[in-house]
């Protein structure tokens, strides 16, 4: 009557076992190892979200007075115009500095040079006051907005004094400390003349 039964075809009765495994086959080793890979990959990130969830807001006006008191501190270190290595240490390793009309300052090096040769001019002398201080959400990142006076020498030696606008980009870092990463500045008008 059609295909043979299995007996009569000279085959051996297969255990109930087997057939019974062949509506559910388990898979291969290598995929079994495969999906508990990805498996424990999925719960860790899962894992990872939920901590993150959970972490408290940050308090973005402590952060924006301790970026305000850091600008403050690398204000008072630049007026004394004697330690460069201070100084420069207030600017993360890559920053950029941009002065009005000259080329973009990158890096430790370039603005380091540029530190000393300031510092080493007769007369230079630079101040800043913080007008304004934004911290992002995230407590990482934020900016300064103020007003600066710098005083240096001309081309033929006479000092002059200028008073301009800044901003300035920072990030706290993995120590933990605030750096800047974006350092700019340009001329503004002089400041209005009080008469008597």
């Amino acid at each position: 009557t059609g295909r043979c039964p299995t007996r009569a075809c000279g085959d051996s009765p297969r255990p109930a076992a087997y057939a019974g495994s062949l509506g559910r086959r388990s898979p291969p080793p290598r995929s079994r190892e495969l999906f508990m890979r990805r498996l424990s990959a999925l719960a860790l990130l899962l894992l990872v979200v939920s901590i993150s969830s959970c972490q408290p807001p940050v308090d973005t006006a402590a952060a924006a007075a301790a970026l305000r008191a850091r600008d403050k501190a690398w204000a008072a270190v630049a007026a004394e115009g004697k330690d460069v290595d201070s100084v420069v240490s207030f600017w993360s390793a890559n920053a950029r500095v941009i002065l009005q009309g000259a080329p973009v300052l990158t890096g430790t090096t370039a603005i380091k040079s540029m530190v000393a040769s300031s510092f080493a001019a007769p007369g230079f002398h630079v101040s800043w006051v913080t007008d304004s201080v934004v911290v992002a959400a995230s407590g990482d990142l934020g900016y300064t907005y103020g007003t600066n006076t710098v005083a240096m020498p001309d081309s033929t030696g006479r000092v002059t004094t200028e008073h301009g606008r800044y901003v300035t980009v920072w990030t706290k870092e993995a120590d933990g400390q605030w750096r800047c990463v974006v350092d700019i500045y340009n001329v503004g008008p002089a400041p209005a003349s009080t008469s008597s």
